[in-house]
């Protein structure tokens, strides 16, 4: 239950009354006091009241006075009576103007709680019901809304379920901002037509024009009378809608449908990847002008990019699931508030895959880049090479080389040299009859004390110690060049 109001002008008896309340078996979300009918006519006539629990005499405006006015709201209470027992005829009386319980006074506890159970089942029961009811009322308008081929007999029944009959409505056309404004004397529809449509009585719609240039651009239509034209009334909110979203200051006309071949299209989709991608953008930007002049229709640029969007997801498939893009999202026009939000966000994501695909391509340099330097140093190691004479060999930035050897590698450039050297020493001493300070020359190493204090460093055995031992092992050698990380960037 969300409001209960308690009337009644003793100070003591309401608080009581609000305190049994607050402790009954109903969950209550607000309890509202007040001291008199007249109060009390204001809270229920500005806000739904679930239930009204009312003292029959009370100052400035008594209690069957104000059940009398009550009935008159547009949200009609359930009412509870109170009373003293030489107030029992009044009480009588009430129950005749619509009070549906009777409290004696003083009020207690149980019997209170048990009419609070009993009203909450009945509130309960009839939103279930009034659910179900504007379910099926929904279902028919939006037939009415889609389809012409509607008998008199279905018009007239959707007329009676949604309180229409007689009753001047407005529809309105906007994105998913409605959705805050919608209440439950309205009729919405989230996804029509890739618009988000209400239904309302037209004295409702003027908040809509109030606000529509804080909350978002609404298409409105003019009051009609009688659902028969409640398909004419959603086409004119439909094209004011367009209307406002292309940013036309005026009814330019209908535009026409621009020609776009099937090469140039595969031409925008080629570019987005490429360092062109600027060519894509003033496109957008010209399409969007052509729009606000009424040279172009939106709903046709709307289809162009569903074409691109997919023709992308082809294309770009793998970026777009590790940038996480949906450019599907693209393809739903008019969930922006205009052309400009629209075509601004087209180019975000389009500049993302097109950031992602650049990378991937500077990726790629690189990799084939760092496998020359590998097989330049494999060759060279013998001499006496640094990361500056390979950087060079490779046209690189030493700074840049020496971050993308590290990366690709896993090891830094000196490191890395000095593990194919120190292989090829260990295949050397196990294979050949060498002097040390002839392998350490082969190896890059003209200073055989420096040769050896490395190799030891590395493998913590002397040359000849590894020699002796790989011949008692029979020969060979564990081969500790390190993996290339293909792939890393």
């Amino acid at each position: 239950m969300k409001n209960v109001l308690v009337a009644e002008d003793c100070k003591i008896i309401r608080k009581g009354i609000s305190a049994m309340l607050a402790r009954c078996q109903v969950p209550i979300d607000q309890i509202i006091e007040c001291k008199n009918g007249q109060e009390a006519l204001e809270i229920a006539g500005n806000m739904p009241v679930d239930v009204l629990i009312t003292d029959i005499r009370m100052p400035e405006m008594d209690g069957i006075t104000l059940v009398k006015e009550l009935q008159k709201t547009r949200y009609i209470p359930r009412i509870v009576a109170i009373s003293g027992y030489d107030d029992f005829s009044f009480a009588v009386d009430l129950l005749r103007c619509g009070a549906r319980e009777y409290l004696l006074k003083p009020v207690k506890r149980e019997e209170l709680n048990a009419i609070m159970v009993k009203l909450e089942a009945e509130i309960q029961q009839e939103s279930v019901q009034r659910r179900a009811k504007k379910a099926l009322c929904s279902s028919q308008l939006k037939r009415i809304l889609l389809s012409e081929n509607i008998t008199q007999e279905e018009m007239e029944e959707a007329e009676r379920l949604s309180r229409f009959y007689n009753t001047e409505f407005s529809v309105v056309c906007g994105n998913e901002r409605l959705k805050n404004w919608s209440n439950d004397q309205m009729f919405s529809f989230p996804d029509l037509e890739g618009h988000y449509v209400v239904l309302m009585a037209a004295k409702d719609a003027g908040n809509f024009l109030l606000k529509k240039n804080e909350e978002g651009i609404f298409g409105i239509s003019e009051a009609y009378e009688g659902l028969r034209n409640l398909r004419r009334a959603y086409e004119e909110a439909r094209q004011r809608r367009l209307r406002l979203f292309s940013m036309q200051k005026e009814d330019t006309g209908p535009g026409c449908s621009y020609v776009i071949s099937p090469n140039e299209l595969e031409c925008f989709v080629q570019r987005i990847g490429t360092q062109k991608n600027t060519k894509n953008e003033l496109f957008l930007l010209a399409m969007a002008d052509r729009i606000k002049k009424g040279e172009i229709e939106g709903i046709w640029f709307q289809e162009l990019i569903s074409q691109i969007a997919a023709r992308v997801k082809e294309f770009y498939g793998r970026i777009l699931g590790a940038e996480e893009i949906l450019p599907g999202n693209l393809c739903h026009m008019l969930a922006f508030d205009n052309i400009d939000e629209y075509c601004t966000e087209i180019r975000r994501v389009l500049l993302r895959i097109n950031q992602r695909a650049l990378k991937e391509n500077d990726d790629y340099k690189n990799r084939i880049k760092m496998e020359q330097a590998l097989a330049y140093m494999n060759e060279n190691y013998p001499r006496n090479i640094n990361m500056a004479m390979v950087s060079n060999y490779i046209s690189m930035n030493y700074t840049v080389f020496s971050i993308a050897f590290k990366e690709y590698t896993g090891d830094n450039f000196v490191s890395y040299l000095r593990k194919i050297r120190m292989n090829e020493a260990k295949r050397l001493l196990s294979e050949t009859d060498l002097k040390i300070g002839e392998i350490g020359s082969m190896t890059g190493y003209e200073d055989s004390k420096h040769f050896m204090k490395t190799f030891k460093w590395t493998t913590g055995v002397t040359p000849s110690e590894f020699r002796k031992n790989s011949r008692r092992k029979g020969g060979g050698i564990e081969n500790i060049t390190p993996k290339t990380k293909i792939g890393t960037f």
